[in-house]
């Protein structure tokens, strides 16, 4: 089996690489990214190919049977313009599924999120995969809106290329070694009070929810070989209150920020984009996991709790 990975040096990828090559049924691996591999060389052949490069992902995709989607500009240390960030994840994106039906892959795995339901007030606090996707909608953040754009651009993709089997993962937060940027958010190691990005009165907002690394990626390797098709919510347990674990857990007390401070830094996103994730705070949607427990059987390894366990090390 030939398989391609796009975003192969990021915190996914990285954790993705070594299940792939050990694994006997892989044959070969077309790792694409903008950024320099960095891993161990077997069974890879690395494409330095920026996804806006349309004959780059052409080259890159030749005999693949089956393409795992990763790259999109998340938060990363340095954010481009927004302007930037929508010709990647949007454009880019639309250039990946094109290469691949023009290679005839025969199944994308599309790693999309959480944020595709949207985070806007009218967005529900549970939500299944039939839920309304208000990313949509939600255009004063980036990160929910291409997300959304792109489950769009899917949408008539699938009907084109009714051969092609298109599967869409929507993860929470992810929790692990390759995602140390969100250990910042929940780490209580060495403190009595931690003022929280939660903002008081969202009170939907104290029960959380996470994905270790080593789940999501047990969940690809399983879609790489499995006959499936569709949206899948991907996700550990609800964590009922976040507050109170920190405070059994830790003896930290949290703090929430005021709600209108939250609103803020969403206009002065305009500005300072970074500052658009506050969006997310102030509305979030938990995942209702049923239908993928219920079709793969799929259980998570690590439960919410132990990733901000992990997270406190």
């Amino acid at each position: 089996m030939i398989i391609a990975v796009t975003g192969i040096s990021s915190g996914l990828g990285k954790t993705l690489m070594p299940k792939l090559q050990k694994d006997p049924l892989i044959e070969k691996i077309m790792g694409i990214d903008i950024a320099d591999y960095a891993g161990a060389p077997e069974k890879i052949e690395f494409f330095k190919v920026d996804v806006r490069d349309k004959e780059g992902l052409d080259r890159a995709l030749k005999n693949v049977e089956i393409l795992v989607h990763l790259a999109f500009i998340v938060n990363p240390k340095k954010l481009p313009k927004i302007k930037t960030i929508y010709d990647i994840n949007v454009n880019g994106s639309k250039n990946v599924f094109q290469a691949a039906a023009k290679n005839s892959v025969k199944k994308i795995i599309h790693l999309s999120s959480q944020s595709v339901y949207g985070h806007l007030k009218e967005c529900a606090s549970v939500v299944s995969e039939e839920a309304p996707r208000l990313g949509i909608k939600t255009t004063n953040f980036y990160y929910a809106h291409t997300k959304a754009l792109v489950e769009e651009y899917l949408d008539e993709f699938e009907k084109l290329h009714p051969d092609i089997a298109v599967i869409r993962f929507r993860p929470p937060i992810i929790a692990g070694p390759h995602f140390i940027q969100n250990r910042g958010l929940f780490t209580a190691k060495n403190k009595r009070r931690i003022y929280t990005l939660l903002p008081e009165g969202a009170a939907r907002i104290t029960s959380l929810q996470f994905i270790h690394e080593e789940d999501l990626t047990d969940i690809l390797i399983a879609a790489i070989k499995r006959d499936l098709r569709g949206a899948y919510n991907i996700s550990s347990n609800i964590l009922g209150d976040f507050s109170q674990f920190m405070h059994q857990e830790y003896g930290v007390k949290i703090t929430k920020i005021p709600r209108f401070l939250a609103k803020f830094a969403v206009r002065l996103g305009r500005i300072w984009p970074k500052l658009r994730w506050a969006q997310a705070i102030l509305y979030n949607s938990l995942l209702d996991t049923t239908k993928i427990e219920h079709e793969l059987g799929w259980k998570p390894k690590y439960t919410t709790e132990e990733c901000i366990r992990e997270m406190n090390r």
